[in-house]
């Protein structure tokens, strides 16, 4: 209910867009481009892109939680543009070792684009002062 009352702008996406985009395109395109890197590297080389994308996945994880389990929107917007940063780079990353990697990235980069914007209209939308928990 707290998020249906949030003002949102015009190109606010439809709800059952979300769960399509996060689980039927997001997340197997994700899975694909991590089979890539994993074949096309070893060692250190993949563990420090692994550990960039798993800290992509934890700061989505920490958006969710921010805006929607604690209802902040402003807080929310710092948490998904570090998500964001963190996707693009791992993206970059994925994309150095195997540019078919890189490029599975894509739709997730697309859709968190669009996330962020949203976030952020969201924010300037509505009053930040009404914040839950300040």
């Amino acid at each position: 209910e707290w998020y249906a009352n949030l003002a949102k702008p015009s190109w606010n996406p439809p709800g059952w867009l979300f769960p399509i985009m996060w689980l039927v395109v997001s997340k197997p395109t994700q899975l694909a481009a991590v089979n890539k890197l994993w074949i096309a590297t070893d060692g250190a080389d993949r563990g420090w892109r692994l550990f960039t994308y798993c800290l992509h996945l934890a700061m989505g994880d920490a958006w969710n939680k921010t805006f929607f389990g604690y209802q902040c929107v402003g807080r929310g917007v710092v948490v998904i543009s570090t998500f964001y940063a963190l996707l693009l780079c791992s993206a970059f990353l994925f994309w150095e070792a195997d540019p078919v990697a890189g490029k599975l990235m894509l739709p997730t980069c697309g859709w968190v684009t669009v996330a962020t914007a949203l976030n952020v209209s969201i924010y300037l939308l509505n009053d930040s002062s009404k914040e839950k928990n300040g």
